[in-house]
């Protein structure tokens, strides 16, 4: 049952843009263990944990679609605060005199804007994203997922299904929702491993260009329009992600 009501945690956490579920599992003491036993398929003891998460990726995604669809730019601003504090963590030791550490964060920054397309709504996605960009943006997302300090949920946003998957939950279409749960497992074991490699391998380099991505990417989470109310939400969901992004981390 801990394991369980461990993975719900986990997985309403994670649905927020600049939430890192690598950290999440650090702090919950989880996150050695696990990448150990997924290297050596071990799976069993985490069934448990793995129905929590997706009970709570259910519950948190529910939630947040349909306080997104009411309150669109409220929601906005908490989540713009929410993926623009989250380049703290990912900068965290990585100061440098280097230049062109600067340049890999302004090229990140452009790629991002790019990508990440108009502010967000959600609406009926249509033929926005097709089924092979839900599949690999979601192997991508819960594979960058696992890493600490580096938030899966931005890489949906960058890839542009973020409000794909909000309106895929909200209404329930369980076959978008499957495929992007298959290539989410799919990514963890396949790609988690390899990506933790390489970001460990080059930490700097990669932390400088995913904090530009993030940050151009934020244009699509942009509220409308600006009242006190959106500017309080940016806070608080900025200062939820600084806070809990000074929490353990792996250097």
């Amino acid at each position: 049952m801990e394991l369980l009501g461990k993975g719900v945690l986990i997985g309403i956490i994670i649905v927020l843009p600049g939430m890192s579920g690598g950290t999440v599992f650090l702090v919950l003491g989880l996150y050695e263990k696990i990448i150990r036993d997924l290297a050596r398929l071990k799976l069993k003891p985490y069934i448990p944990l793995l129905i929590g998460l997706i009970g709570g990726v259910f519950i948190g995604g529910l939630l947040l679609s349909y306080v997104f669809e009411q309150f669109r730019d409220l929601s906005a601003a908490f989540l713009l605060g929410c993926l623009l504090a989250s380049i703290r963590p990912i900068l965290k030791g990585q100061k440098t005199k280097n230049p062109g550490m600067i340049g890999l964060l302004l090229a990140g920054f452009v790629v991002g804007y790019l990508m990440a397309g108009e502010p967000i709504e959600l609406v009926d996605p249509g033929e926005a994203a097709s089924y092979l960009r839900l599949f690999i943006v979601g192997a991508l997302a819960s594979a960058t997922m696992i890493i600490p300090g580096l938030p899966g949920s931005g890489v949906l946003i960058l890839g542009g299904i973020y409000d794909d998957a909000l309106f895929y939950l909200g209404n329930f279409q369980f076959f978008e929702l499957s495929l992007m749960g298959i290539s989410g497992l799919l990514g963890i074991f396949v790609l988690a491993r390899t990506l933790e490699k390489l970001y460990m391998n080059h930490r700097k380099v990669i932390a400088y260009t995913f904090s530009g991505l993030i940050a151009g990417s934020a244009r699509a989470i942009i509220p409308f329009d600006f009242t006190i109310g959106v500017v309080i939400l940016f806070v608080l969901g900025f200062g939820l992600v600084w806070i809990y992004g000074n929490r353990k981390t792996e250097e």
